[in-house]
């Protein structure tokens, strides 16, 4: 029902903004254990940031930011524009994702596959004018596209909008909800490197099965 999809999103608007607010002065240390701690995220592997250089820098200086692999990017596919730019604030540049945006899934399949640019996550939304979320991504998989999609959507659980968008070609199909945007930020979190690049050993990005 499209009333209570909108009311979901909207509720998911500002379940963002309380799921991510990276705010804590003490642990400031950029790097995936500081934004682990800053996210309150479960998951994530991290660790005791009370040591680590930088700590106790105010709040306006901490700088709670992954370090992702060379090339890694995301794709962000979302038409609602309140919706977009909070992830966008509130996750994706907090957490340092390089990112790009496409506000409808023909222009998601445009950038991918005609041209050519190189994604290795991509966040869907599903309903979207131009081109849905699901004929996008059939269109991706279809197309050769081999990279992570993750489905996020207002479209309530064995509604049939929803079990065709699952059944497109998802990696993970999330609600558009606190526990989803958890969902989204542990999946980013596994992508980032363990350490900077040249202090040491670094963890590769996971392959994550298509269902």
């Amino acid at each position: 029902d499209v009333e209570g999809r909108s009311r979901q999103e909207l509720e998911g608007a500002a379940a963002l903004a309380a799921v991510v607010s990276l705010q804590s002065p003490s642990r400031s240390n950029p790097g995936l254990a500081a934004a682990v701690a800053e996210t309150h995220v479960e998951g994530i592997p991290g660790g005791d940031t009370s040591g680590a250089p930088g700590a106790g820098k105010s709040k306006s200086q901490a700088r709670p930011q992954l370090c992702f692999p060379p090339g890694f990017r995301v794709l962000h596919v979302e038409d609602d524009v309140v919706l977009r730019r909070t992830l966008e604030l509130r996750v994706l540049k907090k957490l340092g994702v390089p990112f790009d945006v496409a506000v409808n899934g023909a222009e998601a399949v445009r950038l991918i596959l005609e041209e050519k640019r190189e994604y290795a996550l991509v966040l869907m939304d599903n309903q979207m004018p131009v081109l849905t979320g699901e004929k996008a991504t059939r269109a991706l998989r279809a197309g050769g596209f081999k990279g992570v999609i993750i489905g996020m959507t207002g479209d309530p659980h064995g509604c049939s909008e929803r079990d065709e968008f699952e059944a497109a070609g998802l990696s993970l199909c999330v609600d558009k909800d606190t526990p989803g945007i958890h969902r989204v930020v542990q999946v980013l979190g596994s992508f980032a490197l363990e350490e900077e690049p040249g202090a040491g050993r670094s963890s590769s990005p996971p392959e994550v099965p298509i269902d």
